[in-house]
């Protein structure tokens, strides 16, 4: 098992990246890029002699910089071939976040960026037998609290890409890529709808509900520091 020094190497690397370099993500998280290369790096402290290491108060201080979920630094790093942890299953986590708000401009629906481990027993009793079409994302924003959160995860089968009935769907707007609750009325307008009681619902015409494309159905969710 990766001891919390490689696993904080290996999510320093993915940010890395994801900023374009070390350079972008200093200016994002206030360190200099000596100071991530050599967090990354594990280089030896020239007093100790010791690999350098990042600590757990400065991965707190990174993931609320980055609007990342709480504890998201301490999350192993599953390869795409690792064999899960007896007891647990493997899943895939998209990089892209789902906004309980004003919509986020992803690229549709990404490939899958890595693996994550989640206990069976937990998965059985929410997400059933078939995980074949669950994917795993992130939630930003308030508006669909208290059903969840900013940065909880949400477990979405994509092969529900259609309304089926009155639950949370994950759709592609004008406005981005968003998560709400989806609700058909008799007449055939459709209501788009935000469990947080101080945002405004909104109805689509039947003539409207072309304007969004669904991509699947949130099926269960889950706060990371929960798994």
């Amino acid at each position: 098992m990766k001891t919390i020094e490689e696993t904080y190497r290996e999510r320093l690397l993915m940010l890395s990246k994801e900023y374009g370099g070390q350079t972008e993500l200093s200016k994002r998280i206030d360190k200099s890029p000596a100071q991530i290369s050599q967090w990354i790096n594990g280089s030896a402290d020239s007093k100790t002699g010791k690999a350098r290491s990042m600590k757990s108060d400065t991965a707190r201080e990174i993931e609320v910089s980055l609007n990342l979920p709480h504890g998201w630094f301490d999350q192993p790093v599953v390869s795409e071939h690792a064999t899960p942890q007896e007891g647990y299953i493997q899943l895939t986590l998209l990089d892209v976040k789902a906004a309980a708000g004003n919509g986020f401009d992803n690229n549709d629906y990404p490939e899958s960026v890595q693996l994550i481990e989640v206990s069976e027993k937990w998965a059985r009793n929410n997400l059933g037998y078939s995980f074949k079409s669950i994917s795993v994302i992130t939630a930003s924003g308030d508006s669909m609290q208290p059903t969840f959160n900013c940065g909880d995860w949400l477990f979405v089968d994509k092969a529900t890409n259609f309304y089926e009935d009155e639950g949370i769907y994950v759709f592609t707007s004008l406005a981005g890529l968003k998560v709400k609750r989806l609700q058909k009325l008799v007449s055939g307008e459709l209501v788009i709808i935000s469990d947080n009681q101080k945002y405004n619902s909104e109805t689509l015409k039947s003539e409207e509900i072309d304007s969004i494309k669904i991509c699947g159905k949130v099926v269960a969710t889950l706060r990371v520091e929960h798994i």
